[in-house]
């Protein structure tokens, strides 16, 4: 078994201990062992009911043999900055990815590194998911959609055929985003919103249909 850990113990880092816990449970080979957590916000020999806090960003980067990482934190600003720190060149990137998911073209689809994929999700044909992407529950993406790096998609979200995303986008619990569109980067959408447009890129929309908002809701980090 390959040695693995988790960057961030709030409730999104539990859950992917969920799924690295499923992932051996359908092998029959078990593939990962998981070791802890790491977070800069819990102090070190914390317990969690998935497991303990063995340290944060210093720890990870002075861990001096081979070790896969997942990054579980849902707000995509200080995902990237958290990977911008991680400067080990033993640490290795894996994609999670849940037992459940669907892929609807398993030899017609490309994904880079780091992703995680919670349960429920369907993957159409056509598919391109870059690097360091959530998507976190019962997503649906549709054919020829092409997705960026860094983007957080919350659980429910619907994206339509020939979508395409930049990167840093937040998209919140149940929003949909029609067929075609562009979404630019670091947008942020908000739950239950219904997106008919092409987006500006640093922009907060909302609604039914979703409108462009001057005044951003940050994101919560503590996925």
């Amino acid at each position: 078994m390959r040695k693995i850990a988790i960057f961030g113990a709030g409730g999104m880092g539990r859950e992917v201990a969920c799924i690295i816990r499923r992932i051996n449970e359908v092998r029959n080979v078990p593939q990962w062992d998981f070791i802890g957590f790491y977070d800069d916000g819990i102090p070190a020999g914390t317990q969690t009911d998935e497991g303990v806090v063995l340290g944060g960003i210093k720890e990870l980067n002075e861990y001096n043999s081979p070790l896969n990482v997942v990054i579980a934190i849902g707000n995509p600003k200080v995902y990237k900055k958290i990977r911008d720190n991680l400067v080990n060149p033993k640490i290795s990137y894996p994609n999670i990815i849940d037992p459940t998911v669907e892929f609807w073209d398993i030899n017609n689809y490309v994904i880079g590194e780091g992703n995680i994929i919670c349960p429920h999700c369907t993957i159409s044909c056509n598919v391109t998911i870059g690097n360091y992407n959530i998507l976190n529950g019962d997503i649906s993406l549709r054919h020829d959609v092409r997705i960026g790096s860094y983007n957080a998609i919350m659980p429910g979200v619907r994206i339509s055929g020939g979508v395409v995303m930049g990167n840093g986008v937040f998209i919140g619990l149940n929003a949909a985003v029609a067929q075609y569109l562009k979404v630019a980067d670091n947008v942020r959408i908000g739950a239950g919103s219904i997106l008919l447009s092409d987006t500006e890129a640093d922009a907060f929309y909302t609604g039914v249909p979703a409108k462009k908002h001057t005044k951003e809701v940050e994101t919560s980090g503590s996925y």
